[in-house]
């Protein structure tokens, strides 16, 4: 029952996410960005943990610099029907898990008459395993967005597939993806977001995610976005 609930999940996922990326971009705009980003995970329970993450988006052309902090919730269901996978990491051990969390982001260099986004965010994440030890991995995400007293929502669909492979030892995990957003203010599917990148463990409780990602964006003054990434985990 379960196996079918999350199947015809990813399938509805797929179809709209797929549907929605072809929406025309704008070209005449874009902007390139480096973002180091560090994430830390805490376990609180068995079903339970701490995500605290802070990031910073460097502009390289124009130049500008944004920052962000945040604190989630993580909240667990045990997989029923593979009991080992009770014991890894909830991304690639879990079927089904939520996160509730609060984040809070601005500009660093007072372009924007300091304006800063206050944002509650939920989401779900569901896994779905597929030939040749492939993982489809879908996310569908709810914004609360307050900025300067304007209040807006982002609803967002995530479909990406990963893979785990050791090379040498060390265990890597490529993945990549695509995701869609509606934006209230605009009432649109404004913007598309493309991802790929692997994430790589470098000791027991530490991992370094490099990635690129594209993003599209047809309501906003930069209407594309070239983004490299670099992502620094860290689990107790």
């Amino acid at each position: 029952m379960l196996t079918t609930i999350l199947r015809r999940h990813h399938i509805l996922l797929a179809l709209v996410v797929f549907a929605a990326l072809f929406e025309p971009a704008r070209a005449e705009d874009h902007q390139d960005e480096f973002v180091p980003e560090l994430n830390v995970f805490i376990k609180l329970s068995k079903q339970i943990r701490l995500f605290l993450l802070g990031d910073v988006t460097q502009g390289l052309s124009p130049t500008f610099t944004d920052g962000e902090l945040g604190a989630h919730l993580d909240f667990t269901l045990k997989p029923i029907l593979r009991r080992e996978l009770r014991h890894g990491d909830w991304e690639r051990s879990r079927y089904l898990w939520v996160r509730a969390g609060y984040v809070v982001s601005g500009d660093l260099d007072d372009r924007d008459d300091g304006s800063t986004t206050h944002m509650i965010l939920l989401e779900t994440t569901a896994r779905l395993e597929l030939p040749g030890e492939v993982w489809l991995v879908n996310r569908a995400r709810v914004d609360f967005r307050d900025t300067g007293g304007e209040s807006s929502q982002r609803y967002r669909l995530r479909l990406g597939i990963e893979r785990e492979f050791t090379v040498c030892g060390v265990v890597m995990v490529p993945y990549a993806q695509a995701e869609i957003f509606h934006d209230t203010r605009f009432d649109s599917w404004n913007r598309q977001l493309y991802q790929a990148g692997v994430e790589i463990e470098l000791a027991k409780h530490w991992r370094i995610e490099p990635y690129v990602a594209r993003q599209n964006d047809s309501r906003s003054s930069s209407g594309n976005v070239n983004r490299i990434g670099l992502v620094l985990k860290t689990y107790f």
